[in-house]
């Protein structure tokens, strides 16, 4: 089956993995935002407005459980882990991390993370959680006219779900890439969630990348549509847990890339090019695009 959240008509959509027949759509809270899949097979579907978890029977295809969370909390990402019964919720309004028991959804244990969390993502062996920070904080002169683009970057949190403390802080540094038709500077913006790599030794987070250091105030040239605003998927080295900026992709007449996911032998990469209407078909090793596939709105 495959678990789809609607978040406009506040409703799970469940679908043949076969047939692609859709024999239900359960009701659940308002404005689902993910869903992750319990280790007894209970869908957990993560319900933004509401500030609940609904937990769906596979069997009744039901809500058979909700859990509430604080209020105006706004749960965003969910991941389980594969180690132990345990989930971990992202919560975009309070800036935290919970783990929730997986069976009666009991908190276990919480995390503050800092502001405009969204997505969270676990290594295979449940070790190590990646939380990437939706909008990226200000950066050094930002509000200036003298950007001091080597002080920051966007910011993905890798995080011991065991123990519950922050280990790291991974950077994502401003492109230094001369503006140009097919590439440009800027700072990593609206992360995605975190795509790891089947070797568990690499990954790649996609985001768009905002060209803060060009206009008249700051380097002279006027804004364009070329630079601007352009979608990148940033890669991360996991072993070392920095970026390598080197092998930042970027997405050539795109706005945005929103989601990503790697085929299960690591060897393709499919990139979500949300304003563009396009996945685009990454070669995961040597990190270019081969081609694109439409695919309608958003």
């Amino acid at each position: 089956r495959f678990w789809v959240v609607n978040q406009h008509t506040n409703s799970l959509s469940v679908l043949d993995a076969v047939t692609y027949a859709r024999p239900a759509e359960v009701a659940v809270g308002l404005a689902p935002r993910s869903v992750a899949i319990a280790p007894d097979g209970r869908a957990w579907v993560v319900n933004k407005d509401a500030a609940t978890i609904s937990v769906v029977n596979p069997t009744s295809l039901s809500v058979v459980q909700t859990l509430t969370l604080p209020y105006a909390s706004q749960p965003f990402g969910i991941v389980f882990s594969p180690s132990v019964n345990k989930a971990l919720v992202v919560l975009a309004g309070s800036g935290a991390l919970l783990a929730l028991d997986g069976t009666s959804g009991a908190q276990l244990g919480m995390l503050a993370v800092g502001s405009n969390p969204r997505h969270v993502s676990l290594d295979g062996a449940g070790a190590k959680a990646y939380v990437s920070r939706f909008v990226t904080p200000p950066q050094p002169g930002e509000s200036t006219g003298a950007l001091q683009p080597q002080g920051g970057g966007a910011e993905v949190l890798v995080i011991d779900p065991n123990t519950m403390l922050l280990e790291q802080t991974i950077i994502l540094q401003h492109s230094t890439k001369t503006d140009a038709e097919n590439q440009g500077a800027g700072v990593p913006n609206y992360l995605g969630a975190v795509a790891i790599a089947p070797d568990g030794r690499t990954a790649v987070v996609p985001s768009k990348q905002d060209n803060i250091g060009r206009g008249i105030l700051r380097n002279g040239a006027n804004l364009n549509f070329q630079n601007t605003v352009r979608a990148i998927s940033s890669r991360l080295d996991l072993v070392s847990r920095v970026e390598d900026y080197a092998r930042r992709i970027d997405h050539d007449n795109s706005g945005l890339a929103s989601a990503a996911a790697y085929d299960r032998f690591g060897i393709y990469l499919f990139v979500a090019l949300e304003t563009s209407r396009e996945v685009a078909v990454v070669d995961a090793h040597g990190g270019t695009e081969l081609f694109r596939i439409d695919t309608g709105r958003a």
